[in-house]
């Protein structure tokens, strides 16, 4: 039963994750799964091995598949090269039983998940100054507003105000022009 609730967490970070953390969650799990793999052809397990590195195959497909050719071509382009390359090497370690084409992968998936990293971080720096940048323009906007109404309310108050009964008898709303009447309904229609 343990593992249910470790499943309903993972469950639950994933579909609460930006885009951006997705992405590093695949290069984690590929890289994991890599490692895990290569330990196993290591131990001569070779069920083990297979298992996690077909995992790992499968996330890199993944990464590749979810390019966004119609943003900037060229660089997904060399990315799903890159990709490509990883997924062969990948491929190639299960079927030859062989830890240094692993390594080959693994150092290039650390590669891209730290840049990944390193592009996240750039990334909430803008954000940031950004936010910035938009709360100094509402604070200048609510100051500016102070001031309106600091001028509106002193406009009115040096403006003196007519006192003759009409006014008087309107009370507090001295702009009214129409004294409210009485309305009656009839029952007989």
């Amino acid at each position: 039963m343990t593992h249910q609730p470790r499943t309903e967490y993972l469950k639950t970070q994933v579909m609460t994750a930006s885009p951006e953390m997705l992405q590093l969650m695949l290069w984690d799990g590929a890289i994991r799964f890599a490692e895990q793999g290569k330990e196993a052809i290591l131990k001569k397990d070779i069920e083990g091995s297979y298992t996690t590195l077909v995992r790992s195959q499968r996330i890199v497909l993944e990464l590749c598949a979810g390019l966004r050719r119609d943003v900037n071509p060229e660089l997904c382009s060399k990315l799903s090269a890159l990709y490509n390359f990883i997924h062969r090497r990948l491929v190639d370690a299960n079927l030859k039983k062989d830890p240094k084409m692993v390594d080959e992968a693994l150092r290039i998936m650390q590669h891209q998940r730290e840049t990944w990293v390193m592009l996240m971080d750039k990334l909430a720096e803008e954000r940031v100054a950004q936010a910035r940048q938009t709360a100094t323009e509402n604070a200048d906007a609510i100051d500016a507003s102070d001031a309106v109404s600091e001028a509106a309310q002193a406009a009115m108050a040096a403006t003196p105000m007519p006192v003759n009964a009409s006014a008087a008898r309107r009370g507090l709303y001295p702009g009214l022009a129409l004294k409210p009447h009485r309305v009656t309904l009839s029952v007989e229609g």
